[in-house]
Order: structure tokens, then C-alpha cells, then sequence
């Protein structure tokens, strides 16, 4: 696949590869979503392009995906590690979600603790 085919759906910068690597020396592939909705056939679309430009040695190292789900929802975090899971699955390593402090302290502290809330004397 060349990218002239593909050029306006690149141009909307859905992934890209910073050129890092991680500790195994495999390539680090960032994923920043946005407020508006990620098209997922367009996201599909840049995955299987950048995923094809690595050579075959890289390749086998496997990727590490930031998927930056600081400025959009938790369903669409989701269904983009659920597609990674599916298009991608045996060239992924590692998927790190990163999200706001503010959804941890609401979601995480809520449902581990809400069991000791009297015991603690906080919530």
C-alpha cells in the first residue's frame, strides 16, 4: 500500500511512529484520540500502513501502542484496544492507555474501596 493512496487519511495523524523504541528494541506506536469521533476503518487503514513500513526484523520485536485516551471517552479507548487485539494481535507486545488522573481517582478508588469505606473513614 502506498501512501498517496491513503495521504488524506494520514494527513488526519490518527497513529503514527514516533521512532522510539522500548526496552526490546521494538517500535513504539502512539495512538492520540481525540474529542471527535475516531473513524475505526480509518484508524485500521493507518494501523496496516505504518505496521507495513518496519522491516520484518522490527517486525519481529514487536510494537508497544500508546493509546492517549486523555481527551476522549472510555468506550472509544476500548474498542481501539479491542481492534488492536483483532487487526494486530501477533506484532502488538505491549498496550499502554493513558488517561486522566481525575478517571482514576472517580472509577478505580470508588469500586476498590467502596467495600471499607466505614472501616477507612474516607472516601
Amino acid at each position: 500500500m502506498e501512501a498517496s493512496v491513503i495521504l488524506p487519511i494520514l494527513k488526519k495523524k490518527l497513529a503514527f511512529l514516533s521512532g522510539g523504541k522500548d526496552r526490546r528494541s521494538g517500535l513504539i506506536l502512539t495512538i492520540p484520540l481525540c474529542l471527535e469521533q475516531t473513524n475505526m476503518d480509518e484508524l485500521s487503514v493507518t494501523l496496516d500502513y505504518l505496521l507495513s513500513i518496519p522491516s520484518e526484523k522490527c517486525k519481529a520485536r514487536g510494537f508497544t501502542v500508546i493509546v492517549d485516551g486523555r481527551k476522549s471517552q472510555w468506550n472509544v479507548v476500548k474498542t481501539v484496544v479491542l481492534m488492536l487485539q483483532n487487526v494486530v494481535p501477533a506484532e502488538v507486545s505491549l498496550v499502554c492507555v493513558v488517561k486522566p488522573d481525575e478517571f482514576w481517582d472517580k472509577k478505580v478508588t470508588h469500586f476498590c474501596f467502596w467495600k471499607e469505606k466505614d472501616r477507612l473513614g474516607f472516601e
